[in-house]
């Protein structure tokens, strides 16, 4: 694995210890900290296993939904970086962290693929109807095709709420590949950035809701976006729309969206994501036929989890080197850091 990360120096990191709070993506990430740190994996973790684990380790790799708040990061008393599972870092006290001079690390880009394409199937799945279709022919219901009709996507409103990688992705295959009319929100990218993924740049999100066949979601988590897709979002959509959300599960107050879909305020739903995680055994999104599920799984392709292990298990040794890594969510701390 040496040829993977050739500046490491097993003599300058074998002595730091590191936590993974949940296995990696792919196990390749898991034997290069093993190579060259002493690794323990907590595979089941619990807030008592985390506090317990946590207070001699120089390095962290945490996979979402568990999370790492601020009482359990001060109970390190070496630890030097935080690395998250992918891009998101809602699961870690990023202030916390930043606090006691902890670097914390992500790795953008590397499912952008892998979730794009996942949002797309899940387009087309309920343009379909193919869940459904599904589950109707294998129960002997083969005349069921007298009774729905498939819409076509080629033609129809995509609305996509933030253009990040995955949101501006998603745009440009579907602008490109279906000849879909992209509407895009995202009050921090200017008008060029859609028009280069041929997309339409709205100032006002009614209107994006107003004018959508189909609306998905690709924001960051934050405390603008936390919930932003309620009851009253969901009013102003078209009864013929479909939700499609592979973001994170607390964009979308989940009781109204159920709301929603009993009163056909919307015509279906697909999810990646729920709050919490996993979703209870009798979530009401379950009774549904017009909502498809999957279980947080887009950006997991062997792809795509073999380069985000490799890319947390990098960085967390960069910074155990004293090596400046590539993705510090907050870099005040790097140079406080150094002078430590």
């Amino acid at each position: 694995m040496t040829s993977i990360f050739p500046h490491i120096s097993a003599t300058g990191t074998k002595s730091h210890k590191v936590l993974l709070i949940g296995r990696m993506y792919h196990e390749a990430g898991e034997k290069l900290l093993d190579e060259h740190t002493k690794l323990e994996i907590i595979k089941e973790p619990s807030k008592n296993k985390i506090n317990d684990a946590i207070q001699d380790v120089s390095g962290i790799f945490v996979r979402y939904p568990t999370k790492l708040d601020a009482q359990s990061i001060q109970l390190a008393k070496k630890l030097k970086v935080i690395s998250t599972s992918g891009f998101g870092t809602d699961a870690i006290d990023i202030s916390a962290a930043t606090k006691q001079g902890i670097v914390v690390v992500n790795n953008p880009g590397l499912s952008t693929t892998a979730v794009t394409e996942h949002t797309i199937c899940m387009i087309l799945s309920l343009a379909k109807n193919l869940t459904f279709l599904n589950h109707c022919v294998k129960t002997g219901n083969y005349l069921i095709r007298n009774q729905v009709q498939p819409i076509q996507v080629e033609g129809k409103t995509l609305g996509i709420v933030g253009l990040g990688r995955i949101g501006s992705a998603v745009a440009k295959s579907c602008s490109t590949a279906f000849q879909m009319r992209v509407l895009a929100y995202d009050p921090y990218v200017p008008s060029t950035k859609a028009e280069k993924v041929g997309a339409t740049l709205v100032k006002d999100l009614d209107y994006l809701l107003a004018e959508s066949d189909f609306v998905s979601l690709h924001p960051e988590l934050t405390d603008e976006t936390h919930e932003m897709f309620a009851l009253e979002a969901f009013k102003k959509m078209k009864p013929t729309a479909f939700l499609i959300n592979t973001s994170r599960g607390k964009i979308v107050h989940e009781e109204d969206l159920v709301v929603a879909l009993r009163e056909k305020l919307i015509a279906g739903a697909a999810l990646d994501v729920f709050e919490p995680e996993p979703p209870s055994m009798d979530n009401p999104l379950y009774d549904f036929d017009n909502v498809i599920l999957s279980p947080h799984l887009a950006g997991v392709t062997p792809e795509a989890s073999i380069a985000t292990a490799l890319s947390a298990a990098n960085q967390i040794l960069q910074v155990l080197q004293g090596e400046k890594p590539p993705h510090i969510v907050n870099p005040e701390v790097w140079n406080k850091f150094q002078n430590l």
